[in-house]
């Protein structure tokens, strides 16, 4: 079914979002002491992106290869009812992006690993990469000037050009945004989004509970898309089902 007329656009995180898990954290098992030293720079205040490429190079010491992450990897599984999610944005020609803050090298090896990689056409993310030494890098993904987000990636900023970028090249705006997350990161590109738009916030994780003590209060800077909770893809399918029939019924009335 061709989705052009609907023009909506489904941005994802990754950690806790499409896979069930967080990729950074689920790599210290490769060397378990890691995990004193990623507290330590937590707790001095260092860049997340920073801490994971020191992290990175203490598994290289500990003759941690690519096939080691790859293995460890392999317990780590995308999230109830969030492939047949995806399978459904590819068929209807959904536009699906992923802002996340994991980096390139997880993102990309995990969807690849279960042929899921042609379903975003974009991803933003701290790019990593893999040196002639066999050591994994990554690096933060831009420099921005918001107090809401860490240093390293503002995911506000990210959707605001991204959307700015699409109204030039096509010279249209979406119709309908569908932000899906978790965490602390998504609350700015949240805020963003319009009153026609809808939040995807995962029960029992930090992004749901800020949300909604923000409109409890009415303090600070209000959501104003439709804030929904989920538990499993199977949710944020049923929620992308409603939303292409409540958009086709406006079509078919126009």
């Amino acid at each position: 079914m061709d989705n052009t007329q609907q023009k909506i656009l489904a941005v994802f995180d990754f950690d806790n979002t499409l896979v069930d898990g967080n990729t950074d954290t689920w790599v210290l098992d490769l060397h378990p002491p890691c995990r004193q030293q990623m507290n330590q720079q937590k707790s001095e205040g260092h860049c997340w992106t920073d801490i994971m490429h020191s992290i990175f190079s203490v598994l290289h010491k500990k003759d941690v290869r690519k096939q080691d992450y790859e293995s460890c990897f392999k317990s780590l599984q995308f999230t109830e009812g969030i492939k047949e999610t995806c399978d459904f944005l590819k068929n209807m020609n959904i536009q699906s992006v992923i802002v996340s803050d994991s980096n390139s090298y997880f993102i990309e090896h995990l969807l690849q690993r279960d042929s899921l990689q042609e379903v975003f056409s974009s991803i933003y993310t701290n790019p990593a990469q893999w040196n002639k030494d066999g050591r994994l890098t990554v690096e933060r993904y831009h420099s921005h000037t918001c107090g809401r987000c860490p240093e390293n990636l503002c995911k506000g900023e990210v959707l605001k050009k991204y959307l700015e970028k699409q109204r030039l090249k096509t010279g249209q705006k979406f119709d309908y945004i569908v932000y899906i997350g978790d965490g602390q990161g998504d609350v700015c590109a949240a805020l963003t989004l319009e009153a026609s738009d809808m939040v995807l916030a995962r029960e029992g994780y930090i992004l749901l509970n800020d949300l909604q003590k923000q409109l409890e209060m009415s303090q600070g800077m209000l959501p104003q898309a439709k804030v929904v909770s989920w538990k499993t893809g199977f949710d944020v399918l049923k929620e992308f089902q409603t939303l292409i029939q409540r958009s086709t019924m406006k079509n078919d009335l126009n």
